[in-house]
């Protein structure tokens, strides 16, 4: 299957394609003519590449990951699934420093909203009641 066939099937551009592959994630023979080549495996490779990306990992976290959470989970060995694990839980830990860090700012914002707001006050010249309310979505 041609580059234009894989992307079609998948979804993914044939520039992510070939991104992969250099990666080393896809690996396509090539046709005489240096054309790309990829087997019908290809498609669930790809699917579950993109899987993992939505799930916010990077290429080289997926790529890293790809063999034990996807393609061949039972036959992974135990320091492959350590692995595994270990990079998730670091990367579980960066998105909560994210939103600690996000919480925070979001907390920061709301309390110069309020002092902002309660400057302008009853004698000041806005009308407090024609000014958006924020709603914490927490």
């Amino acid at each position: 299957m041609r580059i234009r066939d894989l992307s079609h099937a998948t979804g993914a551009t044939p520039r992510m394609l070939r991104h992969y592959e250099g990666a080393g994630i896809l690996s396509p023979e090539r046709d005489s003519n240096g054309y790309r080549n990829y087997r019908a495996d290809d498609i669930q490779i790809v699917d579950h590449i993109r899987c993992l990306l939505a799930s916010g990992l990077s290429l080289s976290e997926a790529s890293a990951i790809l063999q034990v959470a996807c393609i061949d989970p039972a036959g992974a060995s135990d320091a492959d699934r350590h692995t595994a694990l270990t990079q998730l839980d670091e990367r579980a830990n960066q998105l909560d420093a994210g939103i600690a860090r996000l919480r925070a700012q979001k907390a920061e914002i709301l309390g110069l909203r309020a002092s902002i707001q309660a400057e302008a006050g009853p004698a000041g010249s806005t009308d407090t009641a024609a000014l958006p309310r924020s709603t914490p979505n927490t």
